[in-house]
């Protein structure tokens, strides 16, 4: 069976194997969150000792998530993808020979964030480089769809493996080996997308104008060595660049913006894996709960990735502010409620408008540079943005919390959190009124038609 990809049609067990490391990069960290409170009990850890072991893998993340986006422009991206396989997976292994020791998990946790640092530009930079136009956008939502589907499922069962033993909720971390038994189909992809930097310099922009015209039949962007004044009018997802700087084959403003953005989105929903589970325990609720509404926020954007393409049609350029709305909402419920139900529904909230924007940000991000082979080196510095937001958020937080002088023994102290970043909410909303037609937060027809 043949998958459309806007060029062309690829193998169905070649996209497969793509969507297969989906599965992987977004659970370091985010999957074993339910647990928070029970490592910190049994390690008789502070709450950001405990947060270390869900912290540093992003951390670790962020250098190699960049040295892979870099090596993706050589022809060895199989290699590379495999590698990070096995030291993810030899990590998941690890991690029950040094269970009993806190340090131990912390240093573990770095070598799973070098695995998974190395495979996440290519879970979405092979969709660029295969897919274009409104397949592209859809591919985006699917992939989006799975590694929230992965997360549901592993936050969902680390919530009652918690509540058994704190060792076996690092099982969601052995994942890599489906990616292993799939690899093989990962050489049906076509030559000319798997081996990018194999061509001229000419046939480069060949490839991009052939993108070009299965989106909307506009000009293709020129090399980053052409002069400034051959940049088009229009990038091929319809949107201006006259005008804008370019450094290194990346357009600066638009570089800027978008990773603001996500760093923004990324900051304010980590309140889900980060705080959510502290005021829960504040409130008396038992682990399984709070695995449960942190699986109904990533089951939300499951289901919104799958369906991400309808949305943006009958959104359209209100997309972004309709988000934002639902977003601030979700962080009001959390602040008034003690209501199990209606944290389940304001998790939700925050799920579907993380869904939503991320596909979109996955896909603007591949109109971040001038030539087609620099899209896996965008999505990385992208991918980092969102790591290096989930490193800072805890940290950011506390500093902000210790300026207004909250305590741990203070009644707000868990609370803090979620007022902070509605706070934040209120600010870029007034942001996007005056910029939703422009490349961050425009809505192009393109993504939908």
């Amino acid at each position: 069976m043949q998958i459309k990809t806007g060029k062309g049609a690829v193998n169905l067990l070649a996209v497969i194997a793509i969507w297969s490391l989906s599965l992987s990069v977004d659970l370091p960290g985010l999957a074993i969150t339910p647990m928070l409170t029970k490592l910190q009990t049994a390690f008789h850890a502070s709450q950001i000792m405990a947060q270390l072991v869900t912290i540093l893998p992003n951390l670790l993340i962020i250098p190699f998530v960049l040295l892979s986006g870099k090596l993706s422009r050589s022809n060895h991206k199989i290699a590379i993808i495999v590698w990070g396989l096995i030291i993810y997976l030899a990590a998941g292994v690890l991690y029950f020979i040094f269970d009993k020791s806190l340090l131990g998990l912390l240093l573990i946790s770095c070598l799973l964030g070098v695995g998974c640092g190395l495979l996440l530009p290519f879970s979405t930079g092979l969709i660029a480089d295969v897919f274009v136009g409104k397949y592209r956008m859809k591919q985006m939502g699917i992939i989006s769809a799975i590694g929230n589907l992965a997360v549901v499922v592993a936050t969902y069962v680390v919530g009652w493996l918690a509540a058994i033993n704190t060792t076996l909720p690092f099982l969601v971390y052995l994942i890599p080996v489906v990616s292993l038994i799939l690899m093989p189909f990962m050489s049906k992809l076509p030559k000319a997308d798997l081996y990018s930097e194999s061509g001229t310099e000419a046939s480069q922009t060949s490839h991009n104008e052939a993108k070009a015209k299965a989106v909307m039949a506009a000009p293709a962007p020129v090399t980053h060595k052409a002069a400034a004044a051959t940049f088009p009018a229009v990038d091929s997802d319809g949107f201006s660049t006259k005008g804008q700087e370019v450094k290194g084959g990346f357009y600066v403003g638009r570089s800027v913006s978008l990773c603001a953005t996500y760093f923004f989105w990324v900051f304010v929903t980590e309140a889900i894996s980060y705080y959510v589970p502290y005021l829960m325990a504040d409130y008396g609720m038992s682990t399984q709960q709070v695995g449960t509404v942190t699986a109904i926020f990533f089951f939300s954007m499951f289901v919104v990735g799958l369906i991400v393409t309808p949305i943006l049609k009958a959104l359209k350029g209100w997309t972004y502010i309709i988000s934002i709305v639902l977003l601030a909402l979700g962080f009001i419920l959390f602040w008034f409620s003690r209501e199990m139900w209606v944290f389940c529904v304001a998790s939700a909230l925050l799920g579907i408008t993380d869904g939503t924007c991320q596909p979109i940000i996955y896909d603007k991000a591949t109109e971040m540079c001038t030539t087609q082979n620099r899209s896996t080196m965008a999505l990385a510095i992208i991918l980092a943005v969102n790591y290096v937001a989930i490193v800072v958020c805890p940290f950011i937080t506390d500093f902000v919390r210790s300026l207004f002088g909250i305590h741990p023994t203070d009644g707000f102290y868990n609370l803090f959190p979620f007022v902070f970043d509605l706070a934040l909410c209120a600010i870029v909303f007034l942001c996007l009124v005056f910029r939703r037609n422009g490349f961050t937060f425009g809505i192009h027809k393109q993504y939908y038609e």
